[in-house]
């Protein structure tokens, strides 16, 4: 992953002419401008975004001012920022996101420079690849499936979980939770709350998609799961905000519900009658 990053810098930000440095690399007579590439430690975000890697990269220019340093770290940012990024060592592909800067201007009065670090994100990061085994909930399926149709081939669908090499525009939906609630003697109604997260390569495409999602849902009403039998899903409670983080949070949540038959109760059969009394 870091030769990645380092290779993505030195083909896209052409200012620093490869000079991609781990921090024990440069020093205080390294040629500037430069960047310096620094990989944090892994942590556990969420179960369905895996793991995230801090990666900072921190751009060194002479002790003029710091408008270079801006200059570089707007080149640095187009760079990085939401790029799917693939290690051609490993096969591994990855996107970065921007996180913002580190602290505030540095004067390294020492080596003549001046700096600012910026701080990226590599998310969707599983820790063991263990093969899945077991379907994926058909109602999910359902509402997936759907989704594709609805926003067409360039849009990946995803399920439970964002994985490595995820790519955008996209969406993923995971379930949240269910509940049982009794109808009647003879039925009962099973709901399933879902979060959609809307994800696009621009922040336009990203509105509109889940814009879309959202009109298609409530005109629907119902979605089809499976047609052959007659079954459907009703759709309740949809909400959106746009404001939440699409990775991490999720803009969409609905309901799907769905009345069921209970199992008619076998009673034994009576298979004789004896009697001793008298009927009068």
């Amino acid at each position: 992953m870091r030769m990645a990053i380092r290779q993505q810098l030195i083909n896209q930000v052409p200012d620093v002419q490869g000079r991609v440095y781990e921090p024990q690399a440069a020093g205080a007579g390294t040629k500037k401008p430069y960047l310096v590439l620094r990989q944090g430690v892994d942590t556990e975000d969420t179960p369905w975004t895996g793991f995230r890697r801090i990666i900072e990269v921190w751009p060194y220019v002479n002790r003029t001012t710091f408008q270079k340093v801006d200059d570089l770290a707007v080149k640095v940012v187009a760079a990085l920022d939401k790029q799917l990024l693939t290690d051609t060592s490993t096969g591994e592909v990855f996107t970065c996101q921007y996180l913002g800067t580190i602290g505030q201007d540095y004067v390294d009065d020492e080596w003549g420079a001046i700096t600012r670090g910026l701080r990226f994100a590599v998310l969707a990061l599983q820790p063991v690849a263990v093969p899945e085994t077991t379907a994926n909930d058909p109602w999910l399926e359902a509402l997936a499936a759907w989704t594709g149709t609805i926003l067409g081939a360039a849009w990946t669908v995803y399920r439970n979980f964002w994985p490595p090499g995820y790519r955008r525009p996209a969406v993923m939906w995971r379930l949240t939770g269910v509940e049982v609630r009794e109808r009647a003697r003879a039925m009962f109604e099973v709901r399933k709350r879902i979060i959609g997260h809307i994800l696009g390569s621009t922040p336009n495409e990203q509105i509109a998609g889940a814009l879309t999602v959202v009109q298609e849902l409530g005109c629907a009403i119902k979605l089809p799961l499976d047609v052959v039998n007659k079954r459907y899903l009703t759709v309740s409670s949809l909400a959106v905000d746009y404001r939440a983080d699409a990775l991490t949070a999720g803009q969409i949540s609905v309901t799907l519900s769905r009345l069921t038959n209970r199992p008619a109760e076998e009673a034994p059969l009576i298979m004789a009658v004896h009697n001793t009394g008298l009927i009068k």
